[in-house]
């Protein structure tokens, strides 16, 4: 592994991690920054977790996607590692609620309003860089991300089952987030060095100007960037749904805590296990740019979650390994996916229409995927509704790569 992808990919895996910890930890952060007697507090916290990132990202991505086309792919990245590693210092350092007041939420929402603002450029930058430093391996290259991904993923499980099993319950509740949040800042601070180390190294020029009016507004700019969004809502969905199904199978099926928080140990590693038949798929797009192999694995995960979720009522202890089945069968899809949404665009407006597309499509298929599972359970009232939300985001993605094709 090289210095240029080692730089480009940890900011992708600390923004997994932050993301990760801060799901898992959230009620020990909400004891600790929010008042006790605040009515709705819990909401204000959810609000402070989702909603002020998804608020920030879509500013984020504006912002450093023209950034990233005007300034350069390494300039941007630099910005956005830094901006994460003031996120995570501040949830690491803020004294809680008890010590400062209010001031204590407010530097909460502040760390996450940093950390979705940054997450806006993050991929679309990181991405451009990998893609433009391998001419006709574009989706090995890009491939990074998604490995990147799913170290983070792997990572923020591990440590937060080891301070389960280490730490006193009291100690866990108290200050084992700042344990978990500090190692993070410590990653973006090596990033941020290595990044540094490579814009001295591999310097990527401006790709336009400031000076120049940007064309990026045309309609079949914005076609590209609508077929962004499209194409990441089967990957936001599973992703998601990893993240939740610990809660998930907690809260329905009275799964044990540890048991739950073991099985992402189990998602994230063994994906890792299919990397070099990531890489296979990827040279296979490399060479043909077909997208038979993603359209099969779209159909795949339209047909399975209907018959995996039926499952889990008979066998409840399935629930635990249908992540890593839904992210196996994904794989035809996910190994070309961030390659082909970056050869969609030319060079000098990709940092845009990655950045805007994807981060965009994240937050409305991702983001949102918690409510809209919440919704769909209490208007069906069937525990197996995210079985239907599975299926609908392998459709829109299957749609927009198949409408996308042309493009490349």
């Amino acid at each position: 592994m090289t210095l240029p992808v080692i730089a480009s990919i940890l900011g992708n895996i600390i923004e997994y991690y932050d993301f990760v910890i801060y799901a898992s930890f959230s009620s020990s952060i909400g004891q600790t920054f929010f008042p006790a007697g605040l009515a709705f507090s819990q909401i204000a916290l959810t609000l402070a977790t989702f909603g002020f990132t998804l608020l920030a990202r879509p500013v984020g991505a504006v912002v450093l996607g023209i950034c990233t086309d005007r300034r350069g792919r390494t300039f941007t990245m630099i910005l956005c590692i830094a901006l994460m590693a003031i996120g995570s210092l501040l949830i690491t350092f803020t004294p809680g609620y008890q010590s400062i007041g209010m001031a204590a939420p407010l530097l909460i929402v502040t760390a996450r309003l940093l950390h979705g603002f940054s997450l806006g450029g993050e991929f679309g930058s990181a991405t451009s860089f990998l893609i433009e430093q391998a001419p006709g391996h574009e989706a090995r290259a890009a491939s990074w991300q998604a490995i990147g991904q799913i170290v983070a993923s792997l990572a923020a499980a591990i440590v937060t089952l080891t301070l389960t099993l280490l730490l006193p319950a009291q100690g866990f509740d108290s200050y084992g987030f700042r344990i978990a949040a500090g190692l993070g800042a410590l990653a973006g601070l090596l990033a941020l060095v290595l990044r540094f180390r490579l814009i001295r190294t591999r310097p990527s020029p401006p790709v336009a100007t400031v000076t120049v009016p940007s064309p990026f507004l045309r309609r079949e700019n914005l076609l590209r960037t609508l077929a962004v969004m499209g194409a990441v809502a089967l990957g936001s969905g599973i992703t998601y749904l990893g993240i939740y199904m610990p809660h998930y199978a907690r809260l329905h099926f009275h799964v044990a805590a540890r048991l739950a928080y073991a099985s992402a140990l189990l998602t994230y590693g063994g994906q890792l296990v299919f990397t070099p038949l990531r890489w296979k798929l990827a040279d296979y797009f490399d060479r043909t740019r077909s997208i038979t192999p993603m359209l099969l694995s779209c159909a795949l995960l339209f047909c399975l979650p209907w018959p995996m979720f039926r499952l889990v009522s008979i066998w409840p202890e399935s629930i635990l390994v249908m992540p890593l089945l839904f992210n196996v069968t994904g794989l035809l899809y996910f190994a070309a996916l961030d390659g082909f949404i970056g050869l969609l665009f030319p060079n000098r407006l990709r940092g845009r229409g990655l950045t805007i597309g994807y981060s965009f499509g994240v937050v409305l298929f991702g983001g949102l995927a918690p409510l809209t599972n919440a919704a769909l359970m209490s208007w069906s009232g069937t525990e197996q509704a995210p079985a239907f939300y599975l299926g609908l985001t392998a459709l829109i993605s299957a749609s927009a790569i198949f409408g996308a094709r042309r493009l490349l």
